[in-house]
């Protein structure tokens, strides 16, 4: 079953505002839907996974978590649910 909720992401100077599909998972991903990235004018590069995208004249870029910072992420989630 799903779930809509809106989703406030922030990082630095960079803030927005975007309705969200939920569904429950353990995950440590993001996935941004085709009318944010219309809209955000947002370029993916597939080779690095970055996503880019000028925020009020300023270049933001989303890059995935090293696999350090996903294993950290993992252990977290183990233990809040323990």
């Amino acid at each position: 079953m799903t779930q809509q909720v809106e989703v406030c992401p922030t990082i630095g100077r960079y803030n927005d505002r975007m309705p969200c599909d939920v569904v429950s998972m353990e995950a440590t991903h993001i996935l941004l839907g085709r009318p944010w990235q219309y809209d955000t004018k947002a370029m993916h590069d597939g080779f690095t996974n970055k996503i880019s995208f000028q925020h009020h004249n300023q270049k933001i870029i989303f890059k995935p978590l090293s696999p350090r910072e996903v294993c950290d992420d993992q252990i977290r989630m183990k233990e809040k649910r323990e």
